[in-house]
């Protein structure tokens, strides 16, 4: 027996190097982002396997019946229709492979503007080298406070980097209870969310976009900042407030940003964000890596060979999965 797997408006990267590694007993059917809506439902039809990438409409995965599973190729799954999923009985798998890339993307950023990096570089552009540096105005992180909203498993790596590599402070908010074990093995302290603001000289945020977590962090949240911290951002834009925090950068309530998602995408190029030279914007890229790649295709493949070996597969995030029920 030969499975089909559909492969859902792919990404480029990720299309000839994931069909070389297809198993023996698997067939994937590759459908560009410019397909016909009614092409892919006909091609759902019979489908065994779907592997997803964003943006996907709903009307294809009911047009899978015969489905047993769903590889969402992206970690935020926001933009997925897990109510119908849910209703469908299809177990859905995030992809959590891209951790270790975003996390250094997240410290990249808190140095690069701790250390001033744009406008530095700029200076050495116009021939002015060194004599308009500001000393006070360079930071380093070796025993700051960084506080990391969100302690899943980008903000473990976080954490981890920035207390053993950097010699920080760790205290963390997270509104789903982290185990003790975690926070030990980090020597990260939880806290409210007003004291991590009140406290850090880095705020790094790796929320995932929720009801729980869209505009968290507001005018109120940003005003409790020191006047010396800078805000990292690699979770999802839409949960601080944009607004508030332009007006907190232009008005030097905050010293810096480092931002690498936004409220909308792709980021207006009229955006003030773009014109502060104590921010550094990067166009949601924090996940992006050869390595990552790999490590994506290898889940994959895992996640749809354990499926039909009626095994559970990592990293499902619907709640009512045939395949949980048959394998338990």
């Amino acid at each position: 027996m030969t499975y089909k797997v559909l492969f859902v408006n792919p990404l480029n990267d990720y299309i000839d190097r994931l069909v070389e590694a297809t198993p023996e007993g698997f067939a994937v059917a590759v459908m560009p982002p410019e397909t016909d809506v009614s092409r892919l439902c006909q091609e759902a039809a019979d489908a065994d396997f779907i592997i997803s990438g964003v943006e996907v409409p709903e009307e294809v995965f009911r047009a899978a019946p015969n489905v047993q599973f769903i590889q969402y190729m992206s970690s935020g799954y926001g933009q997925l229709p897990l109510e119908t999923l849910n209703d469908l009985g299809v177990p859905v798998a995030q992809m959590k492979t891209h951790s270790i890339s975003v996390a250094e993307h997240a410290l990249t950023l808190m140095l690069t503007v701790l250390r001033r990096i744009p406008a530095s570089t700029q200076l050495l552009r116009e021939g002015k080298w060194r004599q308009d540096l500001d000393e006070t105005s360079y930071s380093e992180l070796y025993g700051k406070t960084v506080g990391i909203v969100g302690l899943g498993n980008i903000g473990r790596w976080v954490g981890r980097i920035v207390r053993h590599g950097f010699g920080a402070n760790v205290i963390f908010y997270d509104d789903a209870e982290i185990p003790l074990t975690v926070s030990e093995l980090l020597d990260a302290r939880a806290v409210p969310l007003d004291e991590l603001m009140e406290n850090s000289d880095v705020v790094c945020v790796n929320l995932p976009l929720n009801d729980r977590s869209g505009q968290l962090i507001g005018e109120t949240e940003l005003g409790l900042m020191k006047s010396s911290a800078v805000l990292v951002n690699v979770g999802r834009g839409e949960v601080i407030d944009e607004s508030a925090l332009i007006r907190a950068l232009q008005e030097g309530r905050i010293a810096g940003a480092g931002l690498d998602v936004y409220d909308r995408e792709p980021l207006d190029l009229k955006s003030p964000l773009l014109d502060l030279e104590q921010v550094v914007c990067t166009p949601h890229m924090a996940g992006v890596g050869w390595e990552n790649v790999q490590r994506r295709i290898a889940t994959v493949w895992e996640n749809i060979q354990a499926v039909a070996q009626g095994e559970t597969p990592r990293g499902v995030v619907t709640t009512n999965a045939r395949v949980l029920e048959e394998a338990s």
